[in-house]
């Protein structure tokens, strides 16, 4: 009697990944790689809200040293618009200041001078605000 002949055939070769192992490792290296660059995205968000918080704070500063290199009596409330270019992207801060005369039973006069820088991101408004007394004795 004959043996079959599938006993005697040896696989060629038979070392080496399948069809179906090579697609799982390449789903697996996909997912992988899909979150490797999500956290890029929101690496690089992070990144340029800090710049742009770092931008609004230089902003608010100059304002408030600008008020308080004015005159004690020449410094008033006003608005503006300052234009800015961060990562070629074209933003505009809106800056408020305001005084507000401080009651001071000691003879002092004094204000509280108020820096609001106020802008955009992603349709979300954000405020920095600083603020400083400054007295003069009368």
């Amino acid at each position: 009697m004959q043996q079959p002949l599938s006993r005697h055939i040896k696989p060629v070769n038979s070392s080496g990944f399948t069809l179906v192992e090579l697609l799982v490792a390449m789903v697996i290296m996909l997912v992988g790689l899909l979150g490797l660059t999500y956290s890029v995205e929101i690496a690089m968000e992070h990144n340029l809200k800090n710049q742009m918080r770092g931008e609004v704070t230089r902003v608010a500063e100059e304002a408030m040293s600008d008020m308080r290199a004015r005159p004690f009596d020449s410094v008033s409330a006003k608005s503006m618009v300052i234009p800015s270019k961060l990562r070629n992207i074209n933003r505009s801060y809106t800056v408020k200041q305001t005084v507000v005369a401080l009651p001071n039973p000691t003879g002092t006069v004094s204000r509280q001078y108020q820096v609001d820088v106020k802008w955009l991101y992603k349709n979300a408004s954000t405020t920095h605000s600083i603020v400083t007394v400054r007295s003069r004795a009368e």
